[in-house]
């Protein structure tokens, strides 16, 4: 038992959902090449290699150096490529097959001159999200950005990238389903004008419940690899699939409004919340799965109030130890930058103190 706020991770859910995601690429005739952006760790990152995972995706480039010193050497950087930055892709193509994002042609003109090493790039699409990309109906633009890599100096084409970010606003399966058929249908289209080039598709929810990607030929999702409460809200996964948890000690109690205070606030978890009824939950807590009477209600930096049924409230004590599925477990590991486990190991993190 810990004394402060602590993130553990079960190492053997997090084997088993990396299982389940690269048994579904095979059977799906898709590249594996799953998002390390949520546990952000070596010693995690080795679980995806007993499943003959080879190309990974990163979203940062500090993110792409640290997985390249741990000998991952094919590397999508699924962010859009910044022209400042240009002498740090430079290296970093230099040491691994790296791969990054564009979206426009002038973009990619100023980082050719600013780069002597080869790197691919792939072209976002937006299907209608609306976070960035190219308009995935816009065929001309995209012919144009495509012809624009082809003549550069540094580059090369490594096909279409696209996240069905907004299967993240609905709240079932079935509307994950259709959100990521309708999405994979547009981009057909793609497949069709340019077929020698792959489409890199994948969200977490989208490949949690799809069993045909087709036009896609590679997937790339994330979260699933610890998954979250946020996840079971919307429908792709159950608890039991959720791989990490917060200790958070109890400090105090509240009679008077059957609240308790723990030590776990917005540092520890992030302020990303799901409406459990008709309130906002910022975790839940794994006393009673699916309870719209018990959830972490707000969080200040390093405050966390839980409202409780009187019948939680009634068992809990000040002193004891608190456990709550985090609501994004890809912004808590970002902040807590270590990870526990019930046998007393301390994995690691890119950002680990």
């Amino acid at each position: 038992m810990k004394a402060f706020p602590t993130l553990f991770v079960n190492e053997d859910i997090v084997r088993f959902n990396i299982r389940q995601m690269a048994e579904k690429a095979k059977a799906c005739s898709v590249e594996f090449r799953p998002h390390f952006k949520t546990h952000q760790s070596h010693a995690i990152g080795h679980h995806f290699r007993d499943f003959g995972v080879k190309g990974i995706t990163v979203s940062s480039l500090k993110m792409a150096d640290y997985f390249i010193k741990d000998d991952w050497d094919d590397i999508t950087i699924a962010f859009p490529v910044n022209v400042l930055a240009a002498d740090y892709y430079d290296v970093l193509a230099s040491k691994c097959d790296l791969k990054t994002l564009v979206i426009s042609s002038d973009v990619v003109k100023r980082l050719d001159k600013g780069m002597s090493s080869t790197m691919g790039l792939y072209i976002e699409v937006d299907p209608d999200y609306g976070r960035s990309g190219v308009p995935v109906s816009q065929l001309d633009l995209i012919s144009q950005l495509l012809a624009t890599i082809e003549a550069s100096d540094n580059f090369y084409p490594a096909g279409f990238y696209c996240h069905a970010g907004h299967t993240y606003k609905t709240r079932s399966k079935e509307g994950i389903e259709q959100i990521a058929i309708e999405t994979l249908k547009k981009l057909k289209v793609l497949k069709q004008a340019f077929p020698d080039l792959p489409i890199c598709f994948g969200d977490t929810p989208s490949c949690s419940v799809l069993n045909d990607f087709d036009p896609a030929n590679q997937i790339s999702p994330g979260n699933f690899v610890f998954y979250d409460w946020m996840q079971v809200q919307i429908g792709s996964c159950s608890p039991n699939e959720i791989a990490v948890y917060m200790e958070c000690p109890i400090i105090e109690k509240f009679q008077d409004r059957n609240q308790v205070l723990i030590h776990g606030g917005a540092v520890h978890f992030s302020k990303d919340s799901v409406k459990i009824g008709d309130a906002l939950s910022f975790g839940e807590p794994m006393l009673k799965h699916l309870s719209e009477e018990t959830y972490v209600a707000s969080l200040s930096q390093e405050h966390g109030i839980v409202q409780c049924s009187p019948e939680v409230f009634s068992k809990l004590k000040v002193g004891e130890i608190l456990k709550v599925f985090p609501i994004h477990s890809c912004l808590t590991a970002d902040l807590m930058r270590e990870y526990h486990t019930e046998d007393g190991k301390i994995l690691d993190h890119m950002n680990g103190v």
